[in-house]
């Protein structure tokens, strides 16, 4: 969908999990990245298997704000990252990490607007 219909997910494995959301403060249109977007409906996600989640307006975001994939590099390429994806329409991106010194170390490497939480 397009992301105005929400369902809240239940996934216990999460809880507790130390994430990092990053924002290159770069400008991006929702509507031009849909306007980018293939349109092709990839199915539904499902929370027991939620690693295989993806982002299917990631590639025409990219295409806008090419910075994009510079900052999914970074974020991925940090100790203790362990799943990195970029957020709803972007241009803000996320990961997970195995613990909060690693989740607090990569926040103090990455120069960019930040915030740093805990998934409960």
């Amino acid at each position: 969908g397009r992301g105005d219909e929400l369902t809240p997910l239940s996934v216990p494995a999460l809880s507790g999990t130390p994430l990092l959301l990053v924002n290159p403060g770069i400008a991006l249109s929702t509507a031009a990245v849909f306007a980018g977007w293939d349109g092709f409906d990839r199915g539904t996600l499902v929370p027991a298997d939620w690693r295989c989640g993806r982002n299917d307006l990631t590639s025409p975001a990219i295409a806008l704000v090419p910075e994009i994939a510079d900052l999914l590099a970074r974020l991925e390429s940090q100790a203790g990252s362990n799943f990195v994806r970029m957020s709803g329409s972007g241009a803000t991106c996320f990961a997970l990490f195995d613990n909060i010194g690693a989740r607090d170390a990569a926040a103090r490497e990455i120069p960019f607007w930040h915030m740093s939480t805990v998934i409960r």
